[in-house]
């Protein structure tokens, strides 16, 4: 018989896997179930060219005939209620089970709510799915005031896309500089000028109180009793692992489910991948979650490695970015607290780079509209090649070369 495998969940990272244990081999059993009746898709279209109108098929990543010809078994609509791992069966919704040989999670994360009074009123709102994403640009009319609690890169684009629709946008962050945790707050003060010079209102330091209106909201009502104006609210505060399934099934989780670096969880033949996981030791740090379209590439590959018992590819240093009004910033590694900040270029410059240094090696950089040289500094971080932070510095130098040396 072929190896059978099964995949809980059929987003990017899920379906990613299904694409990548084919390519390692053409006769498995392969079953990918979806709660969401759509096709599989990508997430970061959702807050940008979908939130700005685009169709939604922008974000899908492959044509319901491409699981046919490569004899994927997509079933969407599909609610899993548990898998015993010693009988190797999944249980799904109205009685049907499935057996597997491996099993692998890829059931994603939640928003976090706000728990306020008020909080479920009419044109509160999240993004996480298409659903939301198409309700969500429905109502970003002109002239609409919208109040997005969470200045993290969620809130900030999802601002940035309300400005292009000409509505009049606050963002209000509860710390005291936006991206607090990203680069130990480096991009903070940048971004907070990027938006306030493209007109949003950004308050940190804000807290939420209540949510106001009979049944639809009308008003956000913050801690020290200021009332703004809201047509739209959306909550971006952060998500939840749906670690559920895994958890009740005896899986080690905390706030994700817990892997090692093959993708591993604590239970034989079970997998998981994307951003449910919290990988026990990471370049970023020990136990982290980590919520990015790379990661989720990533760890579908490693998955379909180790399944297919093959050895995954070295770790490699995490790359994010985020499309804000003119501006891509481009973000691999991390940082921290003492590093030292070489610049290359000015802040004040359309293009600059930063580099966060310990040691004379690179731990992290953030790459402001100078995506070209993310391959140079990807290669320098990767191999910890040692440099010379005035050779660094020096936008006469190229990258490059100093890559290659």
């Amino acid at each position: 018989m072929s190896r059978r495998t099964v995949i809980v969940g059929a987003g990017q990272a899920g379906a990613r896997t299904a694409a990548a244990l084919r390519k390692l081999d053409n006769t498995a059993d392969i079953t990918l179930l979806g709660e969401e009746q759509d096709l599989p898709y990508e997430r970061p279209p959702l807050s940008k060219e979908v939130l700005n109108g685009g169709s939604p098929s922008k974000a899908t990543l492959f044509p319901r005939t491409w699981y046919e010809e490569h004899r994927i078994a997509l079933r969407t609509g599909v609610h899993v209620t548990g898998f015993d791992w010693r009988a190797k069966q999944i249980s799904l919704a109205h009685g049907e089970s499935l057996a597997y040989d491996d099993l692998v999670l890829a059931t994603g994360v939640r928003p976090r709510p706000l728990i306020v009074p008020g909080a479920t009123l009419d044109g509160v709102l999240t993004l996480r799915t298409i659903g939301d994403s198409t309700n969500l640009s429905a109502r970003l009319t002109a002239g609409a005031n919208v109040v997005v609690i969470g200045g993290g890169f969620l809130g900030l684009e999802i601002a940035a896309t309300a400005i292009a629709r000409h509505c009049a946008v606050t963002v209000l962050e509860s710390s005291s500089t936006l991206l607090p945790r990203i680069f130990a707050g480096f991009l903070g003060q940048y971004l907070s000028d990027l938006h306030r010079t493209h007109q949003v209102d950004v308050r940190t330091g804000a807290t939420v109180a209540a949510l106001e209106g009979d049944t639809v909201v009308h008003a956000v009502r913050l801690g020290d009793g200021t009332l703004l104006a809201a047509d739209v609210v959306v909550v971006a505060i952060g998500a939840l692992a749906n670690d559920e399934l895994a958890r009740a099934a005896g899986t080690e989780c905390a706030d994700g489910i817990l892997v090692d670096a093959q993708a591993r969880t604590s239970l034989p033949s079970v997998y998981a991948v994307g951003d449910v996981t919290r990988q026990r030791a990471h370049r970023l740090g020990e136990s982290v979650r980590v919520e990015s379209w790379e990661n989720a590439e990533l760890q579908a590959q490693i998955a379909a490695s180790t399944i297919g018992g093959i050895a995954p590819a070295a770790a490699a240093a995490p790359w994010f970015w985020t499309d804000q009004y003119d501006c891509n910033i481009q973000m691999l590694g991390g940082r921290h607290a003492d590093d030292i900040v070489v610049m290359r270029g000015d802040v004040t410059a359309p293009s600059w780079c930063a580099f966060f240094v310990a040691d004379s090696t690179i731990r992290g950089a953030v790459l402001m509209n100078a995506g070209r040289e993310r391959r140079n500094v990807k290669r320098l971080i990767d191999t910890q090649q040692r440099i010379d932070c005035a050779e660094m510095g020096d936008v006469g130098r190229p990258l490059s070369s100093l890559a290659r040396n």
